[in-house]
């Protein structure tokens, strides 16, 4: 029989630890492609039987023999889709004078325009003359964009909130609720607060939380201000958004929410409101 003044223990949904992977896989993301983008190239200009063959991480284009090609001022103006990392304009952008153009650049200006069906695409390549020449040619070589991708805050942010969901997913986080002679402790993670009997005001309510306004909401750990409908804005430190009924508990003008197992033999312990 479960403890009536802990806290109600919640069944983990099933979807729960698919959303955990996911969350677990896009930390790995954050941090491996600007990684990537820092120990390789990470675009290049293949050029071999007439034609140019401009890829990135993502994506490649072939730019056929005989294509008309200019230089031009490389002026972006508004990113569609792709990437802005400075050493690293990839995608669909509106330039200057083109709209919709195919970017396998490194940001810098002039850039090589080649006139491709459906829309230009603009390289940056170190050296122009070498890459037109192989490619008039019909030689074969590979050219790469004068500057590297510079990636630094992308990965310093990449690692910072892996940092944080690595800790907010890394184990199963726990609510406890620790009765005492004198007060009610209960313990999450990095916080712990008193409950004196004698000082706090406590009544029970039916109604579930609401909106989490900041604080953490997982399966089974449930933290911060959340708003509710007619209490207004409350302090979780619960298990469940919506048990059949709740422990509340008013101290210096805030309201705590609380979700034991037993919120009635739990409310007998403190004064009446």
């Amino acid at each position: 029989m479960p403890d009536p003044l802990a806290p109600r223990d919640v069944t983990t949904p099933l979807w729960w630890p698919l959303v955990r992977a996911a969350l677990l896989l896009l930390c790995v993301w954050l941090v491996a492609f600007p990684l990537v983008l820092l120990l390789r190239p990470a675009v290049s200009y293949r050029v071999a039987n007439g034609q140019i063959t401009a890829s990135s991480m993502a994506s490649r284009t072939v730019i056929p023999a005989g294509r008309p090609v200019k230089e031009e001022p490389l002026v972006v103006q508004r990113r569609l889709s792709g990437s802005d990392i400075p050493g690293y304009v990839i995608g669909i952008f509106d330039v200057a004078g083109h709209q919709g153009a195919r970017l396998y650049t490194d940001g810098s200006s002039p850039a090589l325009v080649f006139d491709t069906p459906g829309a230009v695409t603009i390289l940056t390549p170190s050296n122009r003359d070498e890459l037109l020449r192989a490619w008039r040619s019909g030689e074969t070589t590979t050219v790469y964009p004068a500057q590297r991708p510079r990636p630094w805050l992308l990965l310093i942010l990449g690692a910072l909130t892996t940092a944080l969901l690595g800790t907010l997913l890394g184990g199963r986080r726990r609510i406890t609720y620790e009765w005492t002679p004198d007060a009610l402790i209960t313990r999450s993670a990095g916080h712990n607060h008193r409950f004196p009997y004698q000082t706090t005001a406590a009544e029970i309510t039916a109604e579930p939380l609401g909106i989490r306004l900041f604080g953490t909401a997982i399966p089974g750990y449930l933290t911060g201000s959340f708003s509710t409908r007619s209490l207004g804005r409350v302090q979780a430190i619960a298990t469940t958004a919506r048990p059949d009924s709740a422990l509340l508990l008013k101290q210096d003008g805030r309201t705590y929410y609380l979700t034991p197992n037993d919120p009635q033999m739990a409310a007998g312990k403190f004064r009446p409101r």
